[in-house]
């Protein structure tokens, strides 16, 4: 059986993939167009750090394990066995999630 912190893992990763290719479906982009800035916003409000890892890592400390991340996209990018700096990794988060909202805003 899965555990929950597996589950919000999973479920993190969809939203990402959701985030960032939701534009591929044109019934998406007017969610795309109003999603995204709150999202960005979120980041901004809470200090660069995103809610659903929070979730994952309180659930994470619950279930005893040590493994608790830093951030969702530096644990992916270090299973691909890319290390980049903090401060790297939060451009890239910011400029994906501002090139996504261009693009759904210029396909609308």
């Amino acid at each position: 059986m899965m555990k929950k912190s597996e589950i919000v893992n999973k479920m993190h990763s969809m939203i990402i993939i959701y985030l960032l290719f939701g534009w591929i479906f044109e019934s998406q982009r007017q969610y795309l167009i109003l999603l995204l800035p709150t999202i960005q916003y979120q980041f901004l409000m809470n200090n660069n750090e995103c809610l659903l890892t929070q979730f994952e890592n309180k659930l994470l400390k619950e279930e005893k394990n040590d493994k608790v991340m830093e951030s969702f996209v530096e644990t992916k990018l270090k299973q691909l066995n890319i290390s980049v700096s903090s401060r790297i990794r939060e451009s890239i988060i910011h400029t994906a999630v501002f090139g996504s909202f261009l693009l759904n805003y210029y396909l609308m």
